[in-house]
C-alpha cells in the first residue's frame, strides 16, 4: 500500500457551508464542537501571539492588524540593555496565557508557543535569602545569587477538552455569530433574515477545515466583516471607516496618570512621536500580553475589529449550561485574564492577572505564599503547592525615556533618536509644538482602540486632548 499523503494524514474538520451562488456570499455554515472550540480559542491568544500568526505564511498573504504589528516588531528590535529581565523579550513575543490548559487538547490549535517553564533556585542561605526564589524562567543559574536553579515546578492544571458540549451543534454566520442549532432557530426564518426570498440560488458545499485553514480563518476574522465569504471564496472585504469612539464595557480606576510630552505637526495636529519615562513603554508593551477575548470585554464586545465583537458578543449569549463543558469554560473566554506572570506594577486598564497553581517536592525555602497539602494529584505524600503571580513587575528599564512614534514604534530615547525621527518626517521645526500631557485609563482605552483599528495610535487615541 502506498505510503498515506502529508494531506491525508493532516488533522481536518468537516463544515458544510450554505452558499448563495448569485451573491458570491456564505450565508452560513453547519459546526459542531471542533469548530467552535476553534472560534473560542480566537479569543483567548494575546495579541503578541496573533501578531505573531497573522505575519505566517498560509494561502493569505500576511495581514496587518493597526499598529500591532509594528509594536511587536519594535518589542523584537529593543535593545536588551532596555529591559528589566534578559527573559522578558522572548515572554513578550512568545506569550503564553491563561487557558493553555482547555486549548491545548484542541483538535486544531494553531498556537505552537511553547508553555513557559518554572524553576527553583535552590539556594539555602537563610542568612541572605534570594528574592528570586519564588519562581524563574531560566534553567540555568538563578540572575540573583548564581546559585543553579532545579526544574521542580510544574503547573498543575488539568486537561480540559476545548470549551463546548461534544453533542451541541451550531450555525455560524458570515460575520461569525454563533448560534445554537436549536427549535428556536427555524431555517425558513433565517433565511428571511438573511433577505432571501426563494431558495433557488442556494448551495451546499462541504469543505474540511485544516489548522492552515485555521490560520487564514483567523487572518480573515481580524479584517472582513464577512470572514466566510473572504476564506472560502476569496472575495476580499471592503471595509468602512472606522469610528474613534468608544465604549467601556466595565468599571476603570482613573487614579493611575501617565505623564507624556506629545510632538505635534502644527499643519495637520498629527502627532508624530510622544516622549514619555518606562511606564508609558511599559504600558504600550503590556498590549501584546492581553488576550483578544480580555480586550473585546473592555470594550463592551464593541470595538470594531473585523468580526471579533460579533464573535465575542454571540459567545457571551450561550447559555453556560446547555452549550458549555462547565461554567468555568465559559467564563475564561469572556473574560480571560492575563497569563500569571505577566502583571505590571502598575496595571491601568482592567484585566485581571491569573492565578496558576504549582506543586513541587522538595521542601525548598520559599517566599511566595505556600501550603501544605496532602493526597495531590491522587497521591499519598505531602507536597508544597505555591502559586505565581508575576516574574517581573517592569518591562523596560527606568529611570530612561522613551520614544513611541504614531504607529507604537517604541525605541530608547536619545538626542541622536529624536534628530533621526525628525528628518524622516521631513518637517520643518517652525511647524512642529510639544505639548505636556497626562493620561489616565479613559485615555489609554482609547489608544488600545485606535492601535488595533488603525495605524494612528497617538493621533486617533489622543487627538482631542490637542485640540
Amino acid at each position: 500500500m502506498a505510503a498515506a499523503t502529508q494531506t491525508e494524514e493532516e488533522d481536518y474538520v468537516p463544515l458544510k457551508l450554505v452558499l448563495n451562488e448569485e451573491r458570491s456570499k456564505v450565508l452560513f455554515a453547519e459546526a459542531g464542537k471542533d469548530f467552535v472550540d476553534v472560534l473560542c480559542s480566537f479569543l483567548t491568544f494575546p495579541l503578541g501571539t496573533i501578531a505573531r500568526l497573522v505575519q505566517k505564511e498560509s494561502n493569505l498573504e500576511p495581514v496587518t492588524v493597526g499598529c500591532l504589528n509594528k509594536l511587536y516588531q519594535s518589542v523584537a528590535d529593543l535593545d536588551k540593555e532596555c529591559l528589566t529581565k534578559e527573559i522578558i523579550k522572548e515572554m513578550l513575543l512568545n506569550p503564553n496565557y491563561s487557558l493553555e490548559d482547555y486549548c491545548s487538547t484542541l483538535k486544531l490549535n494553531i498556537d505552537d508557543t511553547e508553555p513557559l517553564k518554572y524553576y527553583m533556585c535552590t539556594s539555602e542561605s537563610f542568612a541572605s535569602p534570594c528574592d528570586c526564589k519564588e519562581m524563574l524562567t531560566t534553567s540555568t543559574a538563578c540572575l540573583d545569587c548564581k546559585f543553579r536553579t532545579t526544574p521542580v515546578v510544574i503547573l498543575n492544571k488539568e486537561c480540559n477538552n476545548g470549551f463546548v458540549n461534544d453533542g451541541a451543534t451550531f450555525i455560524i454566520t458570515d460575520d461569525l455569530r454563533v448560534i445554537p442549532n436549536s427549535m428556536d432557530i427555524t431555517t425558513f426564518v433565517m433565511l428571511q433574515n438573511l433577505g432571501l426570498k426563494n431558495t433557488s440560488s442556494l448551495k451546499e458545499m462541504t469543505v474540511n477545515v485544516t489548522k492552515e485553514k485555521v490560520l487564514d480563518l483567523l487572518k480573515c476574522s481580524l479584517v472582513s466583516k464577512s470572514t466566510l465569504t473572504y476564506l472560502f471564496l476569496g472575495i476580499k472585504p471592503t471595509l468602512g471607516r472606522v469610528s474613534n469612539n468608544f465604549s467601556c464595557g466595565v468599571e476603570i480606576n482613573d487614579d493611575i496618570q501617565i505623564t507624556v510630552k506629545l510632538v505635534i505637526r502644527k499643519t495637520d495636529g498629527k502627532i508624530l512621536y510622544a516622549q514619555g519615562g518606562h511606564d508609558f513603554a511599559d504600558f504600550l508593551i503590556s498590549f501584546l500580553t492581553f488576550p483578544l477575548g480580555g480586550v473585546a470585554r473592555m470594550f463592551g464586545g464593541n470595538f470594531a475589529l473585523g468580526c471579533i465583537d460579533v464573535l465575542y458578543n454571540s459567545i457571551t449569549t450561550l447559555d453556560e449550561n446547555m452549550y458549555f463543558l462547565t461554567q468555568e469554560a465559559k467564563n475564561r473566554i469572556v473574560d480571560p485574564h492575563l497569563a500569571p506572570h505577566f502583571g505590571l506594577s502598575k496595571q491601568i486598564l482592567p484585566i485581571c492577572q491569573a492565578r496558576s497553581w504549582f506543586y513541587c517536592h522538595d521542601d525548598y525555602y520559599i517566599t511566595c505564599k505556600s501550603t501544605y497539602v496532602s493526597n495531590f494529584f491522587g497521591e499519598s505524600m505531602d507536597r508544597k503547592t505555591v502559586w505565581v503571580e508575576s516574574i517581573v513587575n517592569n518591562y523596560v528599564k527606568g529611570p530612561r525615556t522613551y520614544i513611541v512614534t504614531d504607529d507604537l514604534v517604541v525605541t530608547e530615547c536619545s538626542p541622536t533618536s529624536v534628530l533621526r525621527l525628525i528628518n524622516h518626517f521631513e518637517t520643518p521645526l517652525k511647524d512642529l509644538k510639544e505639548k505636556v500631557i497626562n493620561i489616565g485609563a479613559n485615555e489609554c482605552l482609547s489608544i488600545l482602540k485606535a492601535s488595533l483599528t488603525s495605524t494612528s495610535a497617538l493621533t486617533n487615541g489622543l487627538g482631542h486632548l490637542v485640540v
